[in-house]
């Protein structure tokens, strides 16, 4: 017969061994949250206007702080091109990345080229310059202007390249 000392220390160890469980699938799932919450699928989506919008309200002032706030808060934006043409492929300028694949989007402000970052290798090895339609979205990096037809250019990191 079991004595109630020894059916005690049963039952604590098997509360104990629950606990632990619990304890570990909690802790798995904490890191599960925050691994989440630094990527970029919270990250809110915009659309080249607005990206062309902030640049203006960039350009509008002179407090470096602001312009830094600005494009600090841009990083923390997705930036979503529907249904542009593959301008060209080139090797990439970025040191993160092997290529760089350009494409021309349309504004009220005037033309952005835009350098799309991706380390899908096997979908850019896909894509035809002057030919190729994609979708892409990835996260902000910078702007990059220089005198020429363009109103300005916008880096983009992180993408995810869908052919169409």
């Amino acid at each position: 017969m079991i004595s109630v000392g020894r059916a005690g220390a049963v039952a604590a160890a098997t509360v104990y061994r629950i606990r632990s469980f619990a304890m570990k699938k909690l802790l798995v799932l904490l890191i599960a949250v925050a691994a989440c919450s630094s990527c970029d699928l919270f990250k809110k989506e915009i659309l080249m206007d607005e990206v062309v919008n902030e640049k203006i309200q960039i350009d509008g002032t002179d407090n470096p702080a602001k312009k830094d706030v600005i494009t600090k808060e841009l990083a923390n934006r997705r930036v979503r091109l529907f249904d542009v043409t593959v301008k060209d492929i080139t090797d990439s300028n970025n040191v993160e990345y092997d290529f760089c694949v350009k494409a021309d989007v349309q504004t009220k402000k005037g033309t952005v080229e835009c350098c799309i970052y991706t380390k899908d290798v096997k979908t850019v090895a896909r894509l035809v310059k002057g030919k190729s339609r994609i979708d892409a979205v990835g996260v902000f990096d910078r702007f990059f202007t220089i005198l020429d037809n363009y109103y300005t250019r916008v880096d983009i990191i992180r993408s995810s390249i869908t052919i169409k």
